[in-house]
């Protein structure tokens, strides 16, 4: 691993009972990179993302996240910020309280002041009495987005993390993520919406059955087409475009 890369994967393999899911897996994402990966139904995004939070061990291969095995979570607690695809919210606490029980788990020196920060941040801070539970899956998403940016971490792992947003709140979740960057943050995310990668990525990882069939700059992939003709002719049909 380069001092200029937060992930670094070299030849992950993975397999599900007896059907190999991740083939010989190699991906680098550096420092301060707006990163999607994708793939069709199937190609192993999410998985790779499992294996990248230690959440499942590799068969065969390397991974280093900010310089660590990420099967030692400790090494990188507070580190990273996550948005899987199902929500891990308590349903009976309100977003308010959400936040503030992150803020207090992340060692937050000011619980009630960066609460109400990261709530107009997200867009939701007129919900921050409702409880879970009564939120739309809109605004779940955004309080997930909420939550994994609690403690400020140097990387954010997100897969799909604009699913079930209204057209506006999507691009508002991009500027979210675009002003983070900015602030030098990392972002590795998947995403379905191969207009979300073109407009908000800086470079590209296509992956085809387990392995990255393409990776790029996203300037560089325009060159041969638009993402959505390119992916088409790497993965074929499969995401909304």
């Amino acid at each position: 691993m380069t001092s200029q890369s937060v992930i670094d994967c070299t030849g992950l393999r993975f397999a599900y009972g007896g059907t190999e899911v991740i083939r010989g897996l190699d991906l680098t994402v550096g420092r301060g990179d707006l990163f999607a990966l994708l793939g069709t139904n199937g190609a192993g995004k999410t998985t790779a993302l499992e294996l990248l939070l230690g959440e499942r061990r590799a068969a065969a291969g390397t991974i280093r996240v900010l310089g660590h095995d990420p099967s030692a979570r400790r090494a990188l607690a507070g580190e990273v910020g996550v948005v899987m695809q199902e929500s891990g919210c308590a349903p009976d606490l309100t977003v308010g309280e959400t936040l503030r029980l992150w803020l207090r788990l992340r060692g937050s020196r000011d619980v009630a002041g960066t609460a109400a920060a990261l709530l107009d941040e997200v867009g939701l801070t007129r919900r921050a009495t409702r409880r879970v539970r009564q939120l739309s899956g809109g605004e779940r998403r955004r309080l997930d987005l909420a939550v994994a940016l609690c403690g400020d971490p140097q990387l954010l792992i997100l897969d799909e993390p604009t699913s079930g947003l209204d057209p506006q709140s999507r691009r508002d979740a991009w500027q979210v993520l675009r002003n983070r960057s900015r602030r030098g943050t990392t972002i590795l995310f998947t995403t379905h919406y191969l207009e979300e990668a073109e407009t908000l990525a800086d470079r590209v990882a296509i992956m085809d059955a387990g392995r990255l069939a393409l990776c790029a700059a996203t300037a560089e992939v325009r060159r041969s087409g638009s993402l959505t003709e390119v992916f088409h002719r790497i993965a074929g049909s499969g995401v909304n475009s």
